[in-house]
């Protein structure tokens, strides 16, 4: 299976070392992917089953290149081997574990252009007057400032404060009028940042990372499953990775020590977002002794003048790693030219030159010359200088496909079915094509007293708004009346298609408190396992005191007559879990009613980090306090009910007062959303794309361009592509959105 005579001695060395712990400096063209696939194919050939091998990529195409290779090599088994980036990991990890850590499981994560949009609207509303030609680099400043300052505690010993990460970043920028004015106070524009981010059901990146780090410290039950999830691990591009990335998984392989890292320490250029590799390797040195050390030397991809110019670089640097480099072509190549311009300008002019030349000898088109600079700003500056010179180009990364206007508001309009709190998806929704509604009111809703009062737009695509004119009149109601049921639930794990509840506790209370409880244990049909740490209810314990499920959801639906249901957390795991118990039970299904879910309440009126129920408790010293059994969970729900009621009460004119005033232009919008999410529920990813592209005005705006009606005909069949057919379609959406999304790294 391992073509061993293709392989060079070190190569052969990192692959026999299967089962140990290595490090391998493999600088570019060394064969270092190809390997990274065979030693996971070797470790399959030993026994390690692959749905139990991690691979993680700095990049999602390297990530699929590593994939695609095992599936040349082993066919369907090499399929099965988890290869991702390291966020990407995050992500999945922090789905499966949204109910411990009181995330949405089909949070967002929000890219860098949605990240500093909020930043930006931030800043706006903290009234900070930036000048039009630095608002791009101030954006990106807080940006990079609100991911260091958030990451502190991981990476900096001893950690920093928010403002002493931003003035750090403010002094190494270029932004003159900040500095004129003496900077700015950081934190209160990061808090305004979070919340943002937490209303809009989303996270960043920074939040991965923090997220499992967290996780692992808070909950060793989470722990130890992925412990036993992943038994082999090994991870490219060690130069890029930093310290709050390197924990968790050091953390994951701590008890089998099958750990390896490949990549270039010389290749270091991610310091700025806090790489530290050598940081990372003595550590990791020092816990998974003996480390076995090999480098890769032949080069297979440069030619001999290109790799003796670079042998040279590096051996100059102190502190390298890389210290010779053997050229496996014979071919000498072209001698290597140094030019050292005076400013950039001059710099553009001497490439304008290099540029013509090339093409007077080959005759190759400006289309097939690129020029690569370290950051965007660089490429923006060189691109304002070449347009002076006359010199015809574009910016690749204006035009990457999902970065595309065409491509990120037709997206938009998919993912605001899905999510209705996602605020930057609601702007583009609304402006492009305009629907009617008008920069104003947008404006109003936004940052107004409507806002305040704790209503977003998105209720205004809720037609049962519409019926009552207030989204939480329903539960005004219902607390006046005593009809409200808090309830919860404890499960066997938190699979919604295949666990099974083992305790129900509720709550029917009012205005003055609880009126009624009721709490029973379940007996299920399978052993709770890796879930009885969280709940602390054993196999034995529910045999003596548990109920047959079918008796006691009967029970609680007739407990339930007539009232609304509220929760924390429940949109996202315990509604759906119940309705899915009761198709798998032969129950008649769950009828709609309606629900509220105190953790996006407490989002709309809490500024607080976290918006986790215990989180919550103990900041406003609830006197019941969750332990993660379902019957103190809903106790302290009713008194964060309690505690939110008088602020959805002093809001309620407000609220009824915007729904009246911009109600008529949205109640449309909102009638098309919910046919939409009904045709969600039935058709093909695909089919639903061309439905919304059509009903929308998508398609007949970009009617006349010929390239963007191409990259729309391209993104429906992206969406083909990425259609699993044996999955529900609105599962098979959210599949594909999240496939399109790590297409789009």
């Amino acid at each position: 299976m391992i073509p061993w005579e293709t392989l060079n001695p070190e190569q052969r060395q990192a692959i026999e070392a299967w089962d140990e712990a290595i490090l391998v400096m493999a600088p570019v063209g060394t064969g270092k992917t190809n390997c990274l696939a065979l030693r996971a194919a070797y470790a399959m050939e030993q026994g390690i089953p692959a749905a139990r091998i991690l691979c993680l990529s700095f990049t999602n195409k390297a990530a699929r290149e590593v994939r695609e290779r095992l599936v040349r090599l082993l066919g369907k088994a090499g399929g099965e081997v988890t290869a991702k980036t390291f966020h990407g990991l995050c992500a999945q990890i922090l789905r499966a574990e949204a109910p411990i850590i009181g995330w949405d499981r089909d949070f967002l994560v929000y890219d860098e252009e949605d990240c500093r949009s909020l930043m930006g609207q931030a800043a706006k509303r903290a009234q900070i007057a930036v000048p039009e030609k630095e608002s791009d680099a101030f954006e990106f400043l807080l940006f990079q400032a609100a991911t260091a300052a958030r990451l502190s505690e991981f990476e900096d010993q001893p950690p920093r404060t928010p403002q002493q990460v931003f003035d750090a970043a403010l002094a190494a920028s270029r932004l003159d009028f900040l500095k004129f004015r003496g900077g700015l106070l950081f934190k209160p524009l990061l808090t305004e940042y979070m919340h943002a981010l937490r209303e809009c059901h989303a996270v960043d990146f920074a939040d991965l990372i923090l997220g499992v780090n967290r996780l692992w410290q808070e909950s060793p039950a989470a722990l130890a499953r992925w412990r036993a999830r992943f038994a082999w691990i090994q991870i490219d591009e060690v130069q890029d990775t930093n310290r709050g990335e390197y924990l968790p998984l050091r953390l994951l392989a701590e008890e089998h020590k099958r750990l390896s890292f490949f990549g270039d320490i010389d290749q270091t250029i991610y310091g700025w977002r806090g790489s530290a590799p050598h940081e990372v390797l003595a550590d990791f040195k020092s816990r998974f002794a003996p480390v076995r050390e090999i480098h890769f030397t032949r080069n297979y991809r440069s030619t001999r003048n290109i790799l003796a110019a670079c042998e040279k670089l590096i051996l100059a640097c102190p502190g390298a790693v890389t210290k010779r480099i053997v050229p496996d072509s014979a071919e000498d190549g072209e001698p290597l030219e140094f030019y050292e311009a005076d400013n950039q300008l001059d710099e553009a002019r001497w490439m304008q030159k290099q540029i013509e030349a090339i093409r007077a000898r080959t005759g190759i088109a400006h289309g097939d010359i690129a020029v690569l600079t370290r950051t965007n700003f660089t490429a923006r500056d060189l691109s304002r200088h070449f347009e002076e010179l006359g010199l015809p180009h574009l910016q690749v990364d204006q035009f990457k496909f999902f970065q595309r206007a065409e491509i990120k508001e037709t997206l938009a309009h998919l993912r605001l079915l899905i999510n209705p709190h996602d605020a930057n998806s609601m702007m583009r929704f609304l402006r492009t094509p305009p629907k009617g509604v008008g920069d104003a009111a947008i404006e109003a809703l936004s940052h107004g007293a409507p806002r305040e009062a704790g209503l977003k737009m998105g209720d205004l695509l809720d037609p049962a708004t519409f019926r009552t004119g207030d989204p939480f009149l329903p539960l005004m109601d219902a607390m006046r009346a005593g009809r409200a049921v808090v309830w919860d639930i404890e499960t066997t794990g938190l699979s919604i298609a295949s666990d099974e509840i083992v305790e129900l506790a509720a709550a029917r209370c009012g205005v003055g408190g609880v009126i009624e409880t009721f709490h029973r244990y379940l007996v299920p049909s399978k052993k709770v396992l890796d879930s009885e740490p969280i709940h602390h209810l054993s196999d034995d314990f529910l045999a003596q005191n548990g109920t047959d499920p079918h008796t006691v959801i009967e029970e609680f639906r007739s407990f339930c007559q007539g009232c609304v249901l509220v929760g924390h957390n429940i949109a996202n795991f315990d509604m759906p879990m119940l309705r899915s118990v009761c198709v798998r039970l032969g129950l008649p299904a769950w009828g709609e009613c309606a629900v509220f879910d105190t953790l996006d309440l407490a989002r709309r009126y809490l500024r607080m980090p976290r918006h986790r129920l215990g989180d919550i408790a103990r900041r406003l010293g609830f006197q019941n306090i969750p332990t993660h059994r379902a019957d103190s969970d809903v106790a302290a729900t009713v008194e964060l009910l309690q505690y939110l009621l008088p602020k959805l009460e002093e809001g309620a004119a407000a609220r009824l007062d915007a729904v009246k005033k911009y109600g008529a232009r949205f109640q449309p919008l909102a009638n098309t959303m919910t046919a939409w999410r009904a045709r969600m529920m039935v058709d093909r990813p695909a089919e639903l794309l061309e439905l919304v592209l059509d009903q929308s005005g998508l398609r007949r705006l970009y009617a006349s361009d010929a390239a963007r009606r191409e990259h729309l005909e391209e993104l429906t069949g992206l969406f083909q592509q990425f259609d699993d057919e044996t999955m529900q379609p609105v599962d098979a959406l959210l599949r594909a959105q999240r496939g399109l999304a790590r297409q789009g790294d």
